[in-house]
């Protein structure tokens, strides 16, 4: 009972770090975003000066420390200050759920896929790596637009103040659904990364089982 508990909150410290390592990723390289997509040409800004921008909204939706958020190129309404006070709150979870189930994550490790009985959980760790697949099939069915709104109302339901007004909320220039897309392919990626890693080193330890057993029968 206790390993299964460990497993499941092993899948949600894999699921929260990924969302953190997509979060801080996506802030590491929002400089390629800028160019990429051409935002200096959308604001009439400078890259250094959207970059600044930027920053001060991730260090607000990422830091405990900061909850007013002013930035000084882009005003922002009511509505949209909600919605980034929401979504800072979800980047808290995260944060906290990643800390809270690392050590279940690092006892499972120790105790169940170092000593080879992982492969007791292989099927349920490759369920859980279809899933996003599984979602990326819907958006590249329905179309990411409309697997992006649907996301929006799952995520936030009864509320519409994501839907951005650009007149009174400019900061949605420099956030296009384009670098929403880059978001989730690169979480995507870290997420069946961190699964894939995880079956390896299942295979591994009982590969290694079965070369023991293999050998041990040879000298018998």
């Amino acid at each position: 009972m206790k390993a299964k508990l460990h497993f499941a909150l092993t899948v949600l410290f894999l699921l929260s770090f990924s969302i953190l390592a997509t979060i801080y990723l996506v802030w590491l390289f929002y400089p390629l975003e800028i160019s990429w997509l051409h935002l200096e040409k959308i604001v009439f800004m400078k890259s250094r000066q959207i970059q600044h921008n930027f920053n001060i909204l991730m260090v607000y939706l990422t830091s405990p420390f900061h909850w007013q958020l002013t930035m000084p190129d882009f005003p922002s309404s009511k509505d949209g200050l909600h919605h980034f006070k929401q979504v800072k709150v979800l980047f808290h979870l995260a944060q906290v759920s990643c800390l809270l189930t690392l050590p279940s994550f690092l006892l499972f490790m120790k105790n169940v896929i170092q000593k080879g009985y992982g492969l007791l959980y292989k099927q349920a760790l490759k369920i859980a790596a279809l899933i996003p697949i599984l979602l990326t099939m819907i958006a590249a069915v329905i179309g990411f637009d409309s697997f992006f709104t649907l996301f929006h109302q799952v995520l936030f339901a009864g509320d519409e103040t994501w839907l951005f007004n650009p007149y009174t909320d400019s900061v949605i220039y420099i956030l296009p659904e384009t670098f929403f897309l880059h978001c989730f392919i690169l979480f995507l990626l870290l997420y069946e990364l961190s699964f894939c890693a995880l079956l390896w080193q299942i295979r591994k330890k009982q590969h290694k089982r079965s070369s023991r057993q293999g050998t041990s029968e040879s000298s018998a």
